[in-house]
């Protein structure tokens, strides 16, 4: 992040401090509750789901060729594979002879050949089918059963983005790789690549699996009001209470949740101040990914709807170097308090997913300084 930025967040900061108010907009908003809950509107989510560009992981956990991840996402089965050649491929993870799954482990490595589990037939790693047994069978095959479904795949700033529907017509990986840089804009983009997350190892990587909708998931890191109640017991201790700074780039969005050290920096002269010392950046990557930049490594949390009452949280620690015994030993102690913190937010959204079924509530309202909701939520309207 450029200096001049740092310098304009943390001076808005400052003088809510001092002011004891906060970045508020001119009115409060609401959302209507059966946003958690409609069938209709889940089914148009997973499909804009499908159509954006999103995050399923980071490349140095395919540091080789053969290296692989899976994911099931929307309930697209996707396989993410490093070739011979060190590029990075994604595909349907699927048949197609009768739809039988072809790698079932999340992750591994060594992967030479891809073999269908049902009736052994064989993909080389590009995609293209090798072998079938008493082939004669099928000696009328049609093109389309000879190479899997391939997914468009980017390795920007780091990450392994894909796309959830297969490319086009004459649609080019080069291509898909604009796109994802188009879709972060300009702001947002230049902030991360100042992280050189490229130079980034996964670390202490954890799955949740909670039954609650999967924008509540989402909801408990828009805002930092809940912070003095809710995380009494862990970050509390360490935050501004309802201070922060929140923006917008197109769907995108820039969070900023101030530590109480942020105050010191009134006698430091502006070109000294380090903003990732005194709080957390949160970008959030529409539609479900949360990149919380913090003073030595970033924490990732990408949301997957599991069903309209139940979703996947995939968790990872990129860090700058890979962490000897020593460094291991802290960022896990710190990476503790963070998933104790989740687990507080969990708690609460899961008593929310089960209030929800009262009836009691028609609308959700979003505070003036809840406008992280609102800018979310209203991107969800705008895009289903």
């Amino acid at each position: 992040m450029e200096q001049q930025t740092q310098i304009k967040l943390i001076d808005a900061v400052l003088k809510f401090e001092d002011g004891k108010t906060t970045d508020m907009l001119a009115e409060c908003s609401s959302i209507k509750t059966n946003t958690y809950t409609d069938p209709e509107l889940f089914t148009k989510e997973t499909k804009m789901i499908r159509r954006l560009p999103t995050i399923i992981g980071h490349a140095s956990q395919i540091p080789e060729p053969g290296d692989f991840i899976t994911r099931l996402i929307c309930n697209v089965p996707v396989l993410v594979l490093r070739q011979a050649d060190g590029q990075v491929k994604a595909f349907i993870n699927v048949c197609k002879h009768r739809g039988g799954k072809l790698v079932r482990e999340e992750q591994g490595s060594n992967l030479r050949l891809l073999v269908c589990h049902y009736h052994a037939w064989t993909y080389e790693t590009s995609g293209k089918l090798k072998g079938v047994p008493h082939k004669d069978g099928f000696s009328d095959m049609p093109d389309r059963c000879k190479q899997l479904t391939e997914l468009p795949l980017s390795c920007e700033l780091g990450f392994l983005w894909l796309r959830l529907s297969p490319l086009k017509a004459g649609e080019t990986a080069a291509e898909f790789s604009q796109q994802v840089i188009d879709y972060l804009g300009d702001e947002v983009f230049q902030d991360l690549s100042a992280l050189n997350l490229d130079q980034h190892v996964v670390f202490d990587p954890v799955d949740f699996h909670r039954p609650l909708n999967w924008k509540l998931a989402i909801d408990t890191f828009l805002e930092n009001y809940h912070v003095r109640k809710t995380h009494k017991e862990t970050i509390d201790v360490m935050f501004l209470d309802n201070i922060g700074c929140y923006e917008k780039f197109g769907l995108q969005q820039r969070n900023f949740y101030p530590k109480k050290t942020i105050v010191q920096l009134k006698d430091i002269p502006k070109e000294r101040w380090v903003l990732r010392d005194h709080g957390n950046l949160l970008y959030v990557i529409f539609p479900n990914t949360l990149i919380l930049v913090e003073p030595d490594h970033i924490n990732v949390s990408i949301v997957h709807p599991d069903g309209i009452e139940h979703t996947e949280l995939v968790n990872f620690t990129l860090l700058p170097e890979t962490a000897d015994d020593k460094s291991s030993e802290y960022f896990r102690r710190n990476n503790k308090i963070l998933y104790a913190a989740l687990e507080e937010d969990f708690s609460m959204a899961t008593d929310i997913q089960q209030g929800l079924k009262s009836g009691a509530c028609e609308e959700f309202l979003h505070g003036r300084f809840e406008q992280g909701l609102k800018y979310y939520h209203q991107n969800i309207q705008d895009m289903t």
